[in-house]
């Protein structure tokens, strides 16, 4: 089973694994860890303890961080890479990604996941120009 952490600076990544869950329904194996005021070391506490907890149904680890080479990041990766667990981690994070990822983890092998959710991302993202739309309509 394929385990997927979100982790972010503050309760961004709180507030995506609630956006995610809201529309696809409550997710198993599926976590949220924000570097919050109480600083890093607090953080890396609550990394150790949920790695620590995991079900044993897990083998792989999906760390998923708001922005490259950031806090929340490497601090995760560097805890769960002391684990037995395959990790991997993406930047980047975005509703489109995760839920790709979340919806589709069961059928897929985990690089075809990673690659897959990589796609999702960043086709979700684009110019939305509407400025043609009122002017082509005719009453």
């Amino acid at each position: 089973m394929i385990g997927v952490l979100l982790v972010s600076h503050s309760k961004l990544a709180h507030g995506m694994k609630a956006a995610v869950e809201f529309v696809a329904g409550e997710q198993k194996n599926f976590f949220s860890l924000g570097l919050e005021e109480a600083g890093v070391a607090t953080y890396r506490a609550e990394l150790e303890k949920l790695a620590g907890s995991l079900p044993t149904e897990i083998k792989q680890m999906l760390i998923v961080c708001d922005i490259p080479a950031g806090s929340p990041g490497t601090n995760a990766y560097d805890v769960f890479a002391q684990t037995e667990l395959e990790v991997e981690m993406l930047s980047g994070m975005n509703l489109a990604m995760l839920l790709d990822m979340i919806l589709m983890r069961d059928g897929k092998e985990f690089q075809q996941l990673i690659s897959d959710g990589i796609k999702a991302g960043k086709e979700s993202i684009d110019r939305m120009d509407f400025s043609d739309e009122d002017e082509n309509e005719e009453f």
